[in-house]
């Protein structure tokens, strides 16, 4: 009998949760991205009214001149104010409160309010919309009237941010399943650029599709945008910029998920989405979800096991990870719990979480910087000294923690000169640590210290500007398509330094330190930097990114980059094109190189140079010749 082989199923697929109340979070989250549902649940059915009931007469009045006057004059202003006003009567409020809307809609589950609509529902949004409209009309006080209600603006997306693990995607899909909806997903594995937004995730944003089965008054589906922080600047690039401008568009609900909340796309989100945050476990949650494994499975796993998991698991996946290596094998794996610090959070905990005494507080700072294993103390020192000021106790002076940072430097730098790193790294972070944990403002939880923006140091930003810069990438996302239509892959900045440090007889590096000084010329006097880009033969492209690089202003940009390419054409013209002498001598084969060294009997050597003496001096490239 053949040995048929049985696929095991891993343990994240069998508890991943169906419903949203089998995903572990408080009740505060649950209740949020429930009221954020039924927000939506109402928009799509005051769009389903819109499409049958006013659509045909908006676009028959759109057609005539009119209705493009009143739409050129109002369409925008109407859809902020209903925007704003849909917030109010139904949007989700950031404590997780239930508004009083959902409580006139939706039927009652117990004592919970539930996601499916009352009878009466439809009625009572139609007389809700009808109420907008002649309040928006009254602040118009406008004798052209339309016929009909204009086009409704969406509602908000989800944005879920946390670390990876703690259950942001499998709480959408949980969301999904529970409501019986579609869910359609783009991660960080498939490609996003611009063209990718634009013409497949637009569309599945706006178009409604049909519904087959399912609750004609619920949205079919869910669009999921996972990892967005993750969008790359080379492989995605302009989708987020792509993104960004068709939220104003979409028809159906969107959840992004994000790791880093620093993450300046993250930042940008924030502002238009109704934002839930995911931290790591707490014990008790933790104990819980190890409860309903062990029970499940039948396992018999000692306390000690349990509590260390607890205490010591970064996040929901690696307990069940670890819960199914020990129901196999017997043997626990091990749990890194420091090192899913991000660098971000690394400094922000060293700065607020205190100790019983400045020692320990000393110790823990420590504990968290050093999770962070990828930056050495001289990188880490920057980033700390960039963003220090937000986080230190003005009290007790800023001189001595400033003073502590210089001294950490010294000692790194110091020990980095004589090659001893152990004593460089030992001494200098100790320093660092015992700085950061006296002077650092006391913080009462996670949520107080990650409101505050980590910045990346300014140097590391600028060196990697200038590395983009040198490989001939566009930083830019809103020029990104501009970008494409110039071949900057093997160009960059790279011709115009290497140019520049030849003709004033300096390195690449000092070259790159006297870029301001050709941004000064070329916005004092254009036509000289021409000049010089034509005699040191930059290419046309190199100058573009140069003037993208040196000026933001589009309008200053324009001016001064047409100023600098009207001298360059001019002097080009009359000093010519760059000669290239070395094509004008025949180049030296391979063959006639091995004959050279090949060794020759002395008699045969003789015979052969008479006759060929004469051909020799034919081919022969003399000055006369060289110079015509």
């Amino acid at each position: 009998m053949a040995y048929q082989y049985q696929k095991r199923v891993p343990w994240t697929e069998i508890f991943r949760p169906r419903s949203l109340y089998e995903v572990i979070m408080t009740s505060r989250m649950r209740n949020q991205i429930l009221n954020w549902w039924r927000a939506w649940i109402i928009l799509w059915n005051l769009f389903r009214i819109w499409n049958n009931e006013e659509r045909a007469k908006w676009m028959d009045f759109l057609k005539t001149s009119q209705g493009k006057e009143w739409a050129n004059k109002y369409l925008r202003k109407w859809k902020t104010f209903f925007q704003q006003e849909f917030e109010k009567w139904a949007g989700a409020p950031s404590r997780g409160e239930t508004p009083k809307s959902h409580t006139l809609l939706f039927q009652m589950s117990g004592k919970e309010t539930s996601t499916d609509l009352k009878p009466t529902a439809l009625r009572e949004i139609r007389k809700w919309l009808d109420k907008l409209w002649g309040k928006f009309l009254s602040q118009t006080a406008d004798e052209n009237v339309p016929p009909a209600i204009p086009p409704l603006s969406p509602y908000k997306p989800l944005l879920l941010v946390g670390p990876p693990g703690t259950g942001k995607t499998s709480t959408a899909y949980a969301l999904a399943w529970q409501e019986g909806v579609m869910i359609v997903e783009f991660n960080a594995s498939d490609r996003r650029s611009g063209s990718v937004v634009r013409e497949i995730v637009k569309e599945a944003l706006k178009s409604a599709g049909f519904v087959i089965g399912g609750d004609p008054s619920k949205p079919p589906r869910i669009i999921l945008l996972d990892e967005v922080d993750g969008l790359s600047a080379r492989d995605d690039r302009g989708g987020f910029a792509a993104l960004m401008r068709i939220l104003d568009e979409i028809k159906l609900p969107l959840i992004f998920t994000a790791n880093v909340i620093h993450d300046r796309k993250v930042r940008a989100l924030m502002t238009r989405c109704v934002t839930i945050f995911f931290d790591r476990p707490q014990e008790y949650q933790a104990k819980a979800l190890i409860k309903r494994i062990v029970s499940r499975m039948k396992m018999d796993v000692p306390d000690r096991i349990v509590n260390f998991l607890a205490k010591y698991a970064p996040d929901f996946r690696t307990i069940i990870e670890a819960l199914e290596v020990y129901y196999y094998s017997g043997v626990l794996p091990e749990i890194f719990h420091e090192e899913m610090l991000s660098l971000q959070d690394a400094i922000r905990y060293a700065f607020g979480f205190k100790g019983k005494n400045l020692e320990e507080s000393i110790s823990r700072a420590q504990r968290y910087l050093g999770s962070v294993t990828d930056v050495d103390p001289w990188e880490l020192i920057l980033w700390v000294w960039e963003n220090a000021y937000s986080f230190l106790d003005h009290s007790k002076g800023l001189f001595g923690f400033y003073n502590q940072l210089a001294l950490a430097d010294y000692l790194y730098k110091i020990g980095a000169r004589n090659m001893n790193w152990r004593i460089a790294y030992r001494d200098a972070m100790r320093v660092l640590a015992t700085a950061m944990a006296r002077y650092g403002r006391h913080a009462k939880n996670v949520w107080e210290l990650r409101k505050i923006k980590v910045n990346k140091p300014t140097i590391i930003e600028e060196l990697y500007r200038m590395k983009q810069l040198m490989e001939g990438q566009l930083e830019e996302e809103g020029e990104a398509e501009e970008a494409e239509e110039i071949n900057v892959k093997k160009l960059g900045l790279r011709p115009l330094l290497e140019r520049y440090a030849r003709y004033t007889h300096t390195s690449r590096k000092r070259a790159r330190r006297e870029l301001r000084f050709l941004i000064h010329l070329a916005r004092a006097k254009p036509e000289i930097v021409g000049e010089l880009f034509a005699k040191l033969y930059v290419p046309k492209e190199t100058i573009s990114i140069f003037t993208k690089y040196a000026f933001k202003s589009k309008k200053e940009r324009s001016e001064i980059e047409g100023r600098i390419l009207n001298a360059y054409e001019e002097t080009l013209n009359k000093i010519g094109p760059r000669a290239e002498f070395l094509k004008m001598i025949p180049p030296i084969s391979e063959k006639a190189e091995e004959k050279k060294v090949k060794e020759v009997p002395e008699e045969k050597k003789e015979a052969k140079k008479k006759p060929k003496k004469k051909e020799e001096e034919a081919g022969k490239v003399t000055l006369d010749k060289f110079f015509g």
